[in-house]
């Protein structure tokens, strides 16, 4: 699993205003302006454990490689509810942007958790704008229950240990363990533009909801490349991971990308050392266009 490169540097005005549109928070992961920020007022249950992560309500979009012209490559992605998705997606057409997945990422989660991906090639700003008005068609009303989560002591030591494991970068907060790694030696181009944008090659892994027996809601997901999409599959059943979905995200991408999503209630440390098992038969080697 390669490390993620993380540019330390603040994010460009132009960075930082583009978050600022879309009410997010940005970032510079790869060398790319990404901004992110979860719709907290949808609670799912996945497998009976609260899921609040950003693993199960995320929002992220980002923009790469602008060229003279002032446009670049643009990608977003939002976690979406069923009665949302049309009228969301009417307003990206209406603006030009490119839909390119609506599917499913779990299993068992209540309630039902869409997600939807598009990309353009426009300048950030106004791609940014764009895209603020189709967020403006989902609800901001509170959907789902919500748990009590009980947070041990050593669970941002378990934390460590899970990120000891699997590598990358990692965050403790709230009762949930997150890391974020990048396959950096996939190089890939989508709508003819390079891309190293944390959305196009992604590995994450999170566990929360951590319960007094020690198990917690483990759950993962990976880039990942068509020869290898079986043999990973494999090894995940070996150590009885639930697949919950295998996809694509983007269209007009080079090589062809798929994205898998696993989830199992799991001891995190078993987890991280199951799926460490299974990631071993991905590629290291570089992969081009």
């Amino acid at each position: 699993m390669q490390d993620m490169e993380m540019d330390h540097n603040q994010p460009s005005e132009l960075c930082q205003e583009f978050a600022r549109i879309l009410d997010a928070t940005p970032s510079v992961i790869n060398g790319v302006c990404t901004a992110t920020r979860s719709r907290t007022n949808i609670k799912p249950i996945v497998l009976g454990r609260p899921a609040e992560s950003f693993m199960f309500v995320p929002q992220a979009f980002s923009f790469e490689n602008i060229d003279r012209h002032g446009k670049a490559l643009c990608l977003g992605e939002t976690v979406i509810l069923e009665d949302e998705v049309n009228p969301f997606i009417s307003v990206l057409r209406d603006h030009d942007i490119i839909v390119t997945a609506l599917h499913n990422h779990w299993l068992f989660e209540n309630p039902r958790l869409l997600y939807i991906h598009f990309e353009s090639i426009d300048e950030p700003l106004a791609f940014a704008r764009k895209v603020r008005k189709a967020l403006r068609v989902l609800t901001t009303r509170n959907i789902g229950g919500v748990r009590k989560v009980w947070t041990p002591k050593h669970a941002e030591e378990i934390c460590e240990e899970f990120h000891k494991i699997l590598g990358g970068m990692h965050t403790f907060e709230d009762g949930v363990c997150t890391v974020m790694d990048s396959r950096l030696n996939i190089k890939t181009r989508i709508l003819e533009r390079k891309s190293r944008s944390f959305l196009t090659i992604p590995q994450m892994f999170v566990f929360e909801s951590l319960s007094k027996d020690g198990t917690a809601l483990c759950s993962g997901e990976t880039v990942i490349l068509q020869e290898e999409l079986n043999p990973f599959l494999t090894k995940l059943r070996k150590h009885n991971i639930f697949v919950t979905a295998f996809h694509n995200h983007w269209l007009f991408e080079d090589p062809r990308l798929m994205y898998i999503h696993f989830v199992k209630i799991d001891h995190p440390v078993k987890f991280a050392k199951d799926v460490k098992d299974a990631l071993e038969v991905l590629t290291d080697k570089k992969v081009s266009f």
